[in-house]
């Protein structure tokens, strides 16, 4: 059953085998494994429980029902905007589905610096195998290629640089274009779709509108959660109630998931619990075609450019880590990050047809930080450093040089001031400029790496099971756990370490 947590009297107490925090791709994923298995499972949502019908596909509706504050959440000084999803699915109700599994450099190089005994590359490999099954993954057929996307393909093909087809979880796509506002035909095999069903037949229960605000310990094992019971339309706190359970999951992303952490003084002598944030951050550049894009149509991301996305040079400093996609946003989203006002501003939003944007994705070293700002909130500083950033314009230039190479009149990026170029050769411009704070919107969707998993104790809070080194009973599922940036989206191995992380907790609780 699904319940909300509004419907339950402020201080009831809940007992089962196994509380999950958090029920995205790696809490869902071990939700489902232990419910199976004969354990009694409770999935703790701080969000709602939105269905394809309620997908009405309007920004100022599902914003709020998908994404943590509204789609706001960003760094403490604002340089940096992180967008995360939460609801019953978490981000896998917004996302767009890309599905690549982490190269094997990066597991490699894993297996080398952090031990890694339960997840050998066999193990890996396998557990993706399962995961591309459960969630039907395909390659995009180049029939459901848009304009926009074919834009993307023309550059490489012009400029003879890397790229490809991708990969996605869908079956039945009707090409809407509103992804990141939840399907409304309900054709993403997500974590809704897919595995709640399964932890529902098993007689797992879920409960919505639950924010676990701290975990409590005794005698050297997690006991208990206690959790806040939020009002959907307030988003503040109207009672509370605790569950106690035999272990404990803790799957609330790499930024929930540290932030919980902390604010529960959970020891970690390694002290790196939220202190090695990755995000992915992003550059966007813009377009102006003669002849409509109409890139709001079709499936979102489809072509890949890789060119400039170097693996196998993982760990060399002049190896390039940018990886780039098409972007775009829905008219509110985009009128909000387009820089300038009245008539300059509306004469720019009469072109929205006639735009493309892309975006270069970098594989980052930085290492940003998450704290508890209270029992409901957290605090993300992140801001790249001197390499990254000199990446992140790297990856302006470059996708100025796919636009142009494409057919663009001319190419914007969104810099304060606004910086328009209309010939290639001034592409040049933004490879050299220096990136500010404040001077770009920086954008980020996929938080990792706050908590890195290694099988030393001495260095790293939980084991490669998912297995907290210092609490007893306590596990984490989620991206948090990946030691470092993979480069590629996370989704499909979010997914892999819910079923991994799922089975060693059944084994450990004694379940079939």
């Amino acid at each position: 059953m699904i319940y909300d947590a509004n419907n339950f009297p402020s201080g009831s107490q809940l007992k089962c085998d196994l509380c999950v925090v958090g029920s995205g791709a790696g809490g869902s994923a071990a939700a489902m494994i232990a419910a199976e298995a004969g354990l009694k499972v409770v999935v703790l949502e701080a969000g709602g429980f939105v269905t394809p019908e309620q997908s009405t596909q309007r920004e100022e509706e599902m914003f709020k029902k998908l994404l943590w504050q509204s789609g706001t959440r960003s760094t403490v000084d604002k340089s940096v905007k992180i967008h995360q999803g939460l609801g019953v699915g978490g981000s896998t109700l917004h996302n767009i589905n890309l599905c690549k599994r982490i190269p094997q450099t990066i597991l490699k190089e894993w297996i080398h610096n952090r031990g890694m005994h339960h997840l050998p590359l066999k193990k890996w490999q396998a557990l993706y195998t399962e995961v591309e099954k459960l969630l039907t993954v395909t390659e995009v057929p180049l029939k459901q290629y848009s304009r926009h996307n074919q834009i993307l393909v023309d550059g490489c093909k012009e400029l003879g640089w890397r790229g490809g087809p991708l990969q996605h979880n869908r079956t039945g796509c009707v090409g809407s274009g509103f992804c990141e506002l939840g399907c409304a035909f309900d054709a993403k095999n997500n974590a809704l779709k897919v595995l709640v069903p399964r932890i529902l037949r098993a007689k797992g229960e879920i409960i919505t509108h639950a924010y676990a605000t701290k975990i409590r310990k005794e005698d050297g094992r997690a006991t208990s959660v206690d959790v806040a019971t939020i009002d959907p339309k307030s988003n503040e706190k109207v009672g509370s109630f605790n569950v106690e359970a035999k272990a404990i999951c803790v799957a609330a992303s790499a930024t929930g998931t540290p932030a919980l952490l902390l604010n529960s003084d959970i020891p970690d002598p390694s002290d790196t619990t939220g202190n090695t944030l990755r995000i992915h951050p992003a550059v966007f550049v813009s377009g102006d075609f003669e002849d409509k894009v109409n890139a709001w149509q079709g499936i979102p991301q489809t072509f890949e450019c890789t060119q400039w996305l170097d693996f196998d040079g993982h760990g060399n400093s002049d190896a390039h880590r940018l990886w780039i996609i098409t972007a775009f946003a829905h008219p509110m989203g985009t009128a909000t990050m387009l820089p300038g006002h009245g008539a300059a501003h509306a004469e720019r939003m009469k072109r929205y047809a006639h735009t493309a944007v892309l975006t270069a994705m970098l594989h980052d070293e930085t290492r940003g930080t998450v704290k508890p700002d209270g029992d409901l909130a957290l605090k993300l500083e992140y801001w790249p450093n001197e390499k990254d950033r000199k990446e992140l314009m790297h990856g302006a230039w470059a996708c100025a040089k796919l636009l142009f190479a494409a057919g663009a009149k001319s190419v914007t990026l969104p810099v304060q001031p606004l910086k328009t170029i209309t010939d290639v050769a001034q592409a040049e411009t933004f490879k050299n400029m220096e990136l500010k704070r404040g001077m770009i919107d920086i954008t980020a969707v996929h938080p990792m790496a706050s908590i890195p998993m290694g099988d030393d104790a001495s260095e790293a809070a939980v084991d490669s099971r998912g297995k907290h080194h210092h609490l007893e009973g306590l596990w984490v599922a989620d991206g948090s756990l990946f030691p470092t940036s993979i480069g590629v989206p996370p989704q499909l191995s979010i997914y892999a370490m819910g079923l991994h992380v799922g089975r060693h907790m059944v084994t450990s609780l004694g379940a079939a």
